[in-house]
């Protein structure tokens, strides 16, 4: 009895002694700042991106990605293509009065500076570029006007100094893309001009050189010195009073585009079918874009001034179309993703039912608003198309036969319309 009793008071010393623990275990984890805090502290972010729902695109044009512009290797001869991993050579730009020179802050009359005296502009409107050949690397170029010129509306420069005849000046030329840029190896288009207009009231073209960095050598004299690199381009006077050595850099403040598109979800496009114009930014007063460049193919890099400018995505030539805005800056190279609520879909007149297609069919496809989106002639023309609902018409001879159908997008597929025709 005594052993039974003695047990018992074990027991529920223990027990008393355990609660204790227990109780005093809580009261510290009460006084600790995390276990108060646990029901205010934030969730973890990490948690709820692998549990959360995926997140959908925002917008039609991806975050560009700017990276530092190649590093230019020393051009080789003047015809040399850039190599991969450089800057290629853009899509044939627009014919003549379609370019826009205003992509550079206007400059101030052109002022005396010592010796080697220079002086700033951009092409003015009235003197448009002519179209280059397919694949030239430098975009359209007229002859600048004379600079101080009475007859281009420009205030007169301040008297020049007295030129020195006899003997000879070399001018060395060099471009930069940006302020704190390296001098650029390849790809600019220089250009120097008598100042004194001919004839025919155009400035005598004395070189034409592609390349880098230039040596030439001059007679002392002034003359009119144009770098263009692919849409960016200067234009300045140079003044060499007499025999020596000269040197003149233009800072071109350019950048680069490099443009691509895909369907949504990342879905690739048919590159074949992919074009790209730009334009320059809305003006404030019209409201409206200039065509700067047409028809550029994907995966191309284009040149051009710091700035901004609207870029329209064309998937084929129906209505698969998407635009934004582009920013532009001095040397870098900005990769733009385009993307596209669109697929392919390939049109087939047949007897039955995967049959063989009816050639010298008439195809037109319209909105279920009664709009026409695309016409075509053949056995299985392809399209593509934007995402939605259209209704396609096969004329065959006399005979008209029709049907209904939906585009997603990024699923290419074919459309067949049943026929009784033989």
């Amino acid at each position: 009895m005594t052993s039974t009793k003695a047990t018992g008071n074990l027991l529920s010393g223990l027990f008393s002694t355990l609660c204790a623990t227990c109780l005093i275990a809580i009261m510290v984890l009460a006084a600790s700042p995390a276990f108060a805090e646990t029901s205010n502290a934030p969730l973890n972010l990490g948690t709820i991106i692998q549990t959360g729902t995926p997140q959908q695109p925002a917008s039609y044009l991806k975050l560009p990605q700017s990276i530092p512009l190649p590093a230019p290797n020393p051009l080789k001869d003047d015809n040399q293509n850039l190599t991969t991993g450089t800057v290629q050579p853009e899509a044939a730009p627009v014919a003549a009065g379609q370019i826009s020179p205003n992509q550079q802050p206007p400059l101030p009359p052109f002022a005396q500076t010592g010796a080697n005296q220079t002086a700033q502009a951009v092409l003015p409107p009235s003197q448009l570029p002519e179209q280059p050949p397919i694949g030239s690397d430098n975009a359209p170029f007229a002859p600048p006007a004379i600079p101080g010129d009475l007859s281009a509306g420009q205030p007169i420069a301040p008297e020049a100094p007295q030129i020195e005849p006899g003997g000879i000046a070399r001018l060395q030329l060099s471009a930069l893309s940006s302020d704190d840029g390296q001098i650029l190896q390849r790809g600019i288009n220089w250009r120097i001009f008598g100042d004194q207009k001919d004839e025919h009231g155009q400035l005598p073209m004395l070189h034409n050189v592609d390349g880098g960095p230039l040596d030439v050598d001059l007679q002392p004299g002034s003359y009119i010195v144009y770098a263009g690199y692919g849409y960016a381009n200067l234009t300045k006077r140079v003044i060499l009073p007499k025999a020596g050595d000269y040197n003149e850099s233009f800072n071109l403040h350019a950048g680069a585009m490099r443009l691509n598109a895909v369907a949504a979800g990342d879905i690739p496009l048919d590159n074949n079918l992919l074009k790209f114009d730009i334009y320059t930014s809305e003006d404030s007063d019209s409201g409206s874009h200039s065509l700067l460049v047409k028809n550029v193919k994907a995966d191309h890099v284009v040149k051009l001034s710091q700035g901004t400018y609207h870029v329209v995505s064309n998937y084929g030539s129906a209505n698969a179309k998407v635009r934004g805005d582009v920013e532009i800056t001095e040397g870098k190279l900005v990769n733009v993703t385009m993307i596209h609520n669109a697929a392919k879909v390939t049109l087939r007149l047949v007897s039955e039912p995967g049959g063989e297609a009816l050639a010298n069919t008439i195809w037109t496809v319209f909105t279920p608003g009664g709009d026409v989106v695309k016409r075509a002639i053949g056995a299985f023309p392809t399209l593509a198309l934007a995402a939605g609902d259209y209704t396609a018409i096969a004329k065959q001879g006399n005979e008209v036969y029709n049907r209904d159908f939906s585009v997603a997008s990024g699923l290419n597929r074919e459309i067949e319309v049943l026929s009784t025709a033989q």
